[in-house]
């Protein structure tokens, strides 16, 4: 397989995504990075007339749509799991004077 931006930016979404699986937040820090490089590098060649490798940005876009579901599965789960260990929200409790206006 050819080393080109193009080849990169799927390389660290397959990365990005075997770090999600794993939970390893300092994979998905270093993988999303990677990512971030690769998708900056992928603008720079095209802007420099290199060829478009449709097949391969195909791949990065269906790879980054897996990642973005499973970050988001993750991140839902964090906050159900929080919501189960924070105490409930106590709302204001109000107060009307005589003349039926907030006191």
């Amino acid at each position: 397989m050819m080393d080109d931006s193009f080849t990169r930016l799927v390389a660290s979404i397959e990365a990005e995504l075997a770090a999600l699986e794993a939970e390893d937040a300092d994979a998905i820090t270093a993988a999303t990075t990677a990512k971030t490089a690769a998708l900056d590098a992928v603008k720079a060649d095209l802007a420099a007339g290199v060829p478009m490798r449709r097949d391969l940005l195909e791949r990065a876009r269906d790879l980054n749509v897996q990642a973005i579901l499973r970050s988001r599965a993750k991140l839902i789960g964090v906050e159900r799991r929080l919501a189960g260990i924070m105490p409930a929200a106590r709302p204001e409790t109000l107060v009307y004077g005589r003349d039926g206006r907030l006191a």
